[in-house]
């Protein structure tokens, strides 16, 4: 799948998993966000089933106001985080979707995900694989 951007050198990339920042906002009851949570992945038009597939870092948010980017980020990995919690994780979708990253081109770099009907986070992509590849894994 091949989305031609505004300028046709640089073709928009079709990709299976992403790194993204999230920000928790209502998870369902008993559940936790962890590492294997399921969710249906809303991203410009597309809606495709995903997975959490790692929980890289949580973000302080309470520190993040400072100035130095690095007090913000928590020095150990999470094993789960729970409601109004911002995490930056990798997602894992089964068929290949046209995604970029946020800072690049907002529109397509922004999603949502849901479970049950109800909107459990909001997110943006901060990394994809490298060009020719669309997965992080070798």
């Amino acid at each position: 799948m091949l989305i031609m951007s505004l300028h046709a050198a640089n073709p928009i990339g079709a990709f299976t998993e992403f790194n993204a920042q999230l920000q928790i906002l209502e998870l369902l009851d008993n559940a936790i966000f962890t590492a294997g949570y399921k969710a249906v992945l809303h991203i410009h038009s597309v809606v495709e089933e995903c997975e959490i597939v790692d929980l890289i870092e949580e973000i302080d948010m309470k520190k993040a106001k400072v100035t130095d980017p690095k007090k913000k980020k928590s020095k150990r990995k999470p094993l789960f985080v729970k409601n109004g919690a911002v995490v930056v994780c990798r997602v894992q979708v089964t068929n290949l979707i046209c995604i970029e990253k946020f800072s690049d081109f907002p529109q397509l770099g922004r999603f949502t995900l849901r479970t049950e009907g109800k909107t459990i986070a909001v997110g943006k992509v901060v990394d994809v694989p490298p060009v020719g590849r669309s997965t992080f894994s070798a």
